[in-house]
């Protein structure tokens, strides 16, 4: 199933934490969200094994520290992630969990905003390739080994070739997204899309990335601006004959550097769910940005 954030709530994430029986492995960049803490030591009481990965300093937050320890408290198994996803130019920007039946995937954090105030995408399944796939990824990164390839999910390090032939496969093409991104050969296939192209970015994008969205305007694409005090705009997702949602923002160190989980899917009934929230979300957002930062 897919949500829609912040309208579907926290609900089905608490669902999937309390379904599960034996284990629950996470990796998100962010967890702090009081509720699944609970919902975590709650898990870890009934003797669930919970393994959770975390990037050890998101944003360069200084509560980095505050929050592992918290996440410690709830009596799960907790690591920061692999050193070679916490240089200058990487982080484990991950938003994934998966028990011994479902596995989530999405564009959000575990936070109070992504559930209140963010748009956002998360999919909830059970196909068990899936789950496989997710589980050779964490147990990588656990062990802090080198993950195999996969086939059922898009991975960076490495997603740049997939997020390229989705532009490339897909005729006419919805984006929301929080950034444009430094990527030229994006940003290129973006700009051979023109007017089979509408994307809707945040207001509060960069000066840089601005700049970008007036060069895509030139080239024909349509592009609009969501207001921050209607809905912060942190959703990656692209939508056409197919629909991708996952944490991939279009930068080359998310896509070539992080450690990034999306995926691409078929289902019409999901599909459908992208392009109506796009269309509702376009009518929201503004044509212009009153002020650029």
């Amino acid at each position: 199933m897919i949500y829609t954030e912040p309208e579907d709530t926290l609900s089905p994430v608490i669902d999937l934490i309390k379904s599960s029986k034996k284990r629950l492995y996470m990796n998100f960049y962010l967890i702090d969200d009081k509720r699944i803490l609970s919902e975590i030591t709650e898990s870890v009481k009934r003797g669930i094994d919970v393994k959770i990965i975390i990037d050890g300093r998101p944003c360069g937050d200084g509560n980095a520290e505050n929050e592992f320890e918290n996440l410690l408290k709830t009596g799960a198994k907790v690591k920061k992630a692999p050193k070679r996803f916490e240089t200058d130019s990487s982080f484990d920007h991950a938003k994934y969990m998966f028990n011994e039946k479902y596995f989530m995937i999405g564009t959000a954090n575990l936070t109070e905003a992504a559930f209140s105030r963010n748009r956002e995408y998360i999919i909830i399944d059970k196909k068990r390739s899936i789950r496989k796939e997710l589980e050779m990824i964490f147990d990588a990164d656990w062990n802090d080994k080198n993950a195999g390839e996969t086939q059922s999910i898009i991975v960076s390090p490495g997603s740049q070739n997939a997020i390229i032939s989705f532009m490339r496969d897909n005729k006419k093409i919805l984006i929301e997204s929080e950034e444009l991104g430094d990527d030229e050969d994006i940003l290129n296939e973006m700009i051979k899309k023109g007017k089979n192209l509408r994307i809707i970015l945040p207001n509060t994008i960069s000066e840089i990335d601005y700049k970008n969205s007036i060069k895509l305007k030139d080239a024909g694409v349509k592009i609009r601006y969501m207001p921050k005090n209607k809905i912060y705009m942190h959703a990656k997702m692209m939508v056409s004959k197919y629909g991708f949602i996952g944490s991939q923002n279009f930068t080359r160190a998310s896509l070539n550097n992080n450690r990034e989980v999306g995926i691409i899917f078929k289902k019409y009934k999901y599909k459908s769910v992208l392009k109506r929230t796009f269309k509702k979300d376009w009518k929201m957002a503004e044509k212009k940005i009153g002020g650029v930062k």
